[in-house]
């Protein structure tokens, strides 16, 4: 591995993980930011929201660098570069290949000082320096929140 890694990843949607990724990329200074996505079926939204990113993916995976989509207005990755990230990746991928995109994503960070992943699936595959988990006081933990408890390093109430 290149560069130092903190995954920040969360009970459950809206909980406050790109918040807190705000607060340590303001203070991290030259460290970067990727944002991972687990697409499923059509139809099987897990965040029972209208945004297509599970319908658009036409691979196993795609790392999405195009300045127009990161910096769009409100969406996790504009808040990341905001909030002063170096640079700002999104990694969309099927479960059976989040492996295999992280293996090439990661290395295109190589010249920042470090590396916030926002994922809960992240840790799955890899071990980061420090795993911070969001979650709120009455929080009711979603499935992959539930697998990665064993990997947590540091749990963040709002």
């Amino acid at each position: 591995r290149t560069v130092p890694i903190i995954t920040v990843s969360g009970a459950h949607s809206g909980v406050g993980k790109t918040k807190v990724a705000e607060i340590l990329l303001r203070a991290l200074k030259g460290w970067s930011a990727l944002k991972v996505t687990v697409t499923h079926r059509e139809g099987k939204c897990p965040a029972r929201k209208n945004c297509h990113t599970c319908d658009e993916l036409k691979d196993d995976f795609s790392i999405i660098d195009n300045k127009r989509i990161i910096e769009t207005k409100g969406k996790d990755t504009a808040r990341l570069k905001e909030a002063g990230a170096r640079k700002v990746l999104w990694l969309k991928a099927r479960p059976r290949a989040l492996g295999e995109g992280l293996r090439k994503v990661i290395p295109l960070f190589k010249r920042s000082k470090g590396l916030l992943i926002e994922s809960n699936s992240a840790l799955k595959y890899i071990k980061p320096d420090l795993a911070i988990f969001v979650k709120n006081r009455n929080s009711l933990l979603k499935p992959s929140a539930k697998e990665i408890l064993n990997k947590i390093d540091l749990t963040v109430t709002l």
